[in-house]
């Protein structure tokens, strides 16, 4: 059947950008959103699931009802899979909206590739994905014996809503209370005592300024504190660039967000681009900032953990 990306996830940033990660087996895994391609792979994970009802009475036995189970949600859910370059779809998340502010998770990796990390990410972007598209809550049911699954929901920021003695776990999580927080421009959160350097300074001024400030990477500036580029630590590993000057062996291209970028657009960032620090400019293209994921968590610790807005 042809797969139809519900329009509401089409500006999600895994749909945009999908993400690749190495597991706890060395191997390269892309996570993205279902399409076309990967629709046959999908049916095929499930249809050799061993052993089928194993969990919730999932997988279906009969091939004929796993068949109709899978293309139900090919055509109700809102999917990620995961993908193994040598075995194809070996994880699937799905989002199944309940009303326009509530959806239920689905999360399922092949029993191979269970307990290497890929349902851990596999959650954690399904739940990136519902907070962009809007939702409010995610709901899931998990069975009580599963523990393996409980402690990945747990770890990605679950809560029980039922007993712990019952034999299935009622699960839940609230989104709601983080929009206010990811919504904050990025100026609340940045580090205005930006360590920079000038175009025209020597390399050796670099090299002392990684020393002594122990930084990974300096912004560089012109004459109006205008961002024109940015030197790392590897670009000073060739001896022959300590003799230049810092505008010889700078990269030019550089990312950097607005100052009124929201906290979780620079979070998306973080997740997709790889990079631990990122210049912030003004509207005029001067440097006025910096941010970088311990700032973001210092954020997350004074809102969610000591302050008043702990869950």
């Amino acid at each position: 059947m042809e797969y139809r990306l519900d329009p509401r996830a089409e500006d999600s940033s895994i749909n945009r950008l999908p993400q690749v990660f190495i597991n706890k087996t060395s191997e390269a895994i892309v996570i993205r959103t279902l399409n076309d391609t990967t629709c046959k792979g999908m049916m095929e994970m499930y249809m050799a699931y061993e052993p089928r009802n194993s969990f919730q009475g999932l997988p279906p036995m009969g091939d004929a009802a796993c068949r109709s189970w899978v293309n139900h949600m090919i055509g109700n859910g809102i999917n990620l899979v995961a993908l193994s370059f040598s075995n194809g779809v070996v994880g699937h998340a799905a989002l199944f909206p309940i009303d326009d502010k509530a959806c239920e998770l689905l999360a399922v990796v092949s029993p191979k590739f269970q307990n290497t990390g890929i349902g851990t990410r596999l959650t954690r972007y399904i739940s990136q994905m519902a907070y962009e598209i809007g939702f409010d809550k995610i709901h899931l049911d998990v069975e009580a014996r599963n523990a393996r699954a409980r402690h990945v929901y747990k770890k990605c920021g679950f809560e029980y809503l039922s007993e712990r003695d019952s034999r299935e776990l009622e699960m839940t999580l609230d989104l709601e209370q983080y929009h206010e927080a990811v919504h904050a421009e990025v100026d609340v959160i940045m580090n205005t005592d930006v360590i920079s350097i000038r175009e025209d300074a020597p390399c050796a001024a670099a090299v002392k300024l990684f020393l002594d400030k122990r930084v990974a990477s300096l912004p560089v500036i012109d004459d109006e504190n205008k961002l024109i580029g940015i030197i790392s630590e590897m670009d000073l590993m060739i001896p022959s660039h300590l003799q230049a000057d810092v505008h010889h062996v700078l990269t030019r291209d550089v990312l950097s967000v607005h100052q009124h970028c929201t906290i979780a657009s620079v979070v998306r960032l973080f997740q997709s681009m790889r990079v631990r620090c990122i210049p912030v400019l003004d509207d005029d293209s001067r440097l006025v900032g910096i941010v970088g994921r311990k700032d973001v968590l210092a954020y997350y610790q004074e809102r969610f953990i000591d302050g008043d807005d702990k869950p």
